[in-house]
């Protein structure tokens, strides 16, 4: 261990138990001190600062640990967090108010650029940046079994990474629900388990990892026992192997989540704003309470907080146009091509005339084979070549149609510049 980590531990185990106004600390709570003040002190170790005693801790390594969190693309929350934990283990070692704002450490960065947007307006999610989730799982599971399904949980439940490396599954499946223990913030929560997939997700899981362990790591490579910090650690590393960093993908593991996000909120009849969904597809009532239950999944109180995770529905929004749901689809169904689709599986005959129906129902002229390929498109977020249908599914379908529609008007962009950027003035 490093001398500088062996000197943090004993610092953290007298100042770390207990909060700011005295109270005494939740478990999960020192250990995301201790495991962010950590990641703090390896980084400037890494760096190449010398530091042996963490009290010796000066402004000049907190900029060096600001630079160097903001060139690998860190989000400027991740940066924020890691201050405020700073900003506090200062105190404790007699050195209050040395931790600066953000903006003292990086002076060259556009003040827009640090601000913290707790609303988003680009989605998060791996599919909605043009990332194939089936075939990343399938390469963690070629970095490490335990890894893969790690993405499986934290896709199909909205697990933080925190809660999937600690996740006991065997402990953990109530039957209709997956208990959540050792989740942010001590709040423990229940996640209905709602869909065919997640219950495929959940007993795949149970067939790889004994009964009493979580999936995190058991032990580390030298073959001692893994701690909560090791596995989030190789947790880490395991993502990077795989190309999903926000530099190298434009996304990070929470992506996943946020993807759960969008996808319960289109299982519970809503189209979220990353997806193309506004304030005025329902009366103002049924979508709070529809905000309230995505919420509640992912272990929130409050339903302002999806607007972290799939964008915000505005306010005094007017209400969609009735046609809404059939101008989007019947726009992408007459730009789908011959050579798109594929005839109906036998298997599928039966999902794929539900639909029709839904699709019908709403004055909408379709064939089997571009429905087939409208769910084709929504089940990739699903990481499902098929997913299952819910009771309702013609929002999942529009959802569809606007990512396509969306893909369609931006090759017309590009063949138009394209066109533009290589047509030579008359005479040339």
């Amino acid at each position: 261990m490093l001398p500088v980590i062996a000197k943090l531990n004993t610092i953290l185990h007298t100042h770390a138990l207990k909060r700011v106004n005295g109270k005494a600390a939740s478990h999960s709570t020192t250990t995301s001190a201790g495991q962010t003040l950590r990641t703090c002190f390896k980084d400037l170790v890494s760096l190449g600062y010398r530091l042996q005693d963490p009290t010796n801790l000066e402004q000049k390594h907190i900029r060096a640990l600001c630079e160097h969190w903001h060139k690998e693309g860190r989000a400027v929350s991740t940066i924020q967090e890691r201050l405020s934990r700073l900003r506090i283990f200062a105190g404790w070692v007699k050195k209050p108010g040395m931790v600066k704002k953000l903006a003292v450490y990086l002076p060259n960065v556009p003040p827009a650029e640090l601000r913290l947007r707790k609303v988003t307006t680009a989605s998060k999610s791996w599919s909605e940046n043009g990332i194939d989730v089936t075939a990343k799982i399938l390469a963690a599971d070629q970095v490490d079994m335990r890894f893969g399904l790690m993405l499986r949980l934290a896709l199909s439940f909205g697990l933080r990474r925190m809660e999937v490396v600690q996740l006991r599954p065997w402990k953990s499946d109530h039957g209709e629900r997956l208990a959540v223990y050792h989740a942010k913030n001590g709040r423990p929560r229940d996640i209905p388990i709602v869909t065919p997939e997640q219950r495929v997700v959940l007993d795949s899981v149970k067939a790889q990892v004994r009964k009493g362990e979580h999936v995190g790591w058991k032990h580390t490579s030298k073959g001692q026992e893994a701690t909560l910090e090791y596995s989030i650690g190789k947790y880490n590393k395991c993502m990077a192997a795989i190309g999903i960093t926000r530099v190298e993908s434009g996304v990070t593991g929470h992506g996943l989540r946020a993807q759960y996000a969008e996808n319960a909120a289109l299982i519970a009849a809503l189209i979220p704003p990353t997806l193309g969904g506004t304030g005025g597809q329902m009366l103002r009532e049924d979508l709070m309470i529809k905000r309230e239950q995505v919420s509640e999944l992912l272990g929130h109180s409050r339903a302002s907080i999806t607007g972290a995770y799939y964008g915000t529905f505005g306010r005094k929004t007017p209400p969609d146009q009735v046609d809404r749901c059939k101008f989007h689809i019947e726009k992408a169904i007459s730009a789908i091509r011959p050579g798109d689709v594929i005839a109906v599986p036998g298997e599928r005959a039966g999902d794929v005339a539900d639909l029709l129906r839904e699709l019908m129902a709403i004055g909408i002229d379709i064939t089997g084979k571009q429905a087939h390929h409208l769910w084709a498109i929504h089940s990739q977020r699903h990481a499902s070549n098929w997913a299952s249908l819910q009771e309702r599914n013609i929002e999942a379908l529009e959802a569809a149609a606007i990512k396509l529609n969306k893909k369609i008007d931006a090759e017309a962009q590009n063949q138009l510049a394209l066109w533009g950027g290589s047509a030579k003035p008359l005479g040339a």
